[in-house]
């Protein structure tokens, strides 16, 4: 009877690990298809001081922002998008954690995320900060830091115009096999 147990125990344990080889360790796409990047809210630090109260137009800013990033990351055809499920103004890193957007990410289907914040230094300054989260990994495969000149419309067009530009660069590693992981950026 004890051997008959141990067997059972040996053939259940043979046909798990039978089960856990069948699939890849990490899949994040199916092969020829896209990869899925999720956009989160940006989040916005007004450390300007300046008199005038812009949130309004900060926030219409942020949404054309993300809405834009959106459209021009997957134009090219090599990455999908799927949209986070979050209240309205309620889904950057100012609002939850990492840690929460990436469990959203996950549970929306998404190989990436990205999270971005940017800070307002002066009327005519302000700093953005992209990442780009490998949402099973949950490690940063893809960060930049820029400065961009201007509270304006234009202003805002051409920083989104240059985060969409940097990630295209890196548009061929974010198709590559998922075994392959993405360089950080210099």
């Amino acid at each position: 009877m004890e051997k008959l147990m141990k067997l059972r125990s040996l053939g259940l344990a043979l046909a798990a690990a039978a089960l856990v080889c069948a699939y890849p360790v990490r899949q994040v796409h199916a092969q020829g298809e896209p990869p899925v990047l999720a956009v989160a809210e940006i989040e916005y630090i007004d450390t300007s001081g300046e008199v005038i109260d812009q949130r309004a137009d900060h926030v219409r800013r942020l949404r054309e922002f993300e809405a834009s990033l959106r459209t021009d990351l997957v134009a090219s055809g090599k990455i999908r998008s799927v949209d986070l499920d979050c209240p309205p103004n309620a889904c950057s890193v100012g609002d939850i954690t990492a840690a929460q957007l990436v469990g959203k990410a996950q549970a929306a289907g998404a190989a990436f995320l990205v999270i971005g914040s940017v800070q307002k230094m002066s009327t005519l300054v302000q700093w953005a900060k992209f990442n780009i989260i490998d949402v099973e990994a949950q490690k940063v495969v893809f960060g930049r830091l820029f400065s961009f000149r201007g509270d304006n419309d234009e202003a805002w067009r051409r920083a989104e115009s240059f985060v969409v530009q940097q990630i295209r660069d890196r548009e061929a590693e974010l198709t590559r096999p998922a075994a392959t992981a993405l360089p950080r950026s210099p």
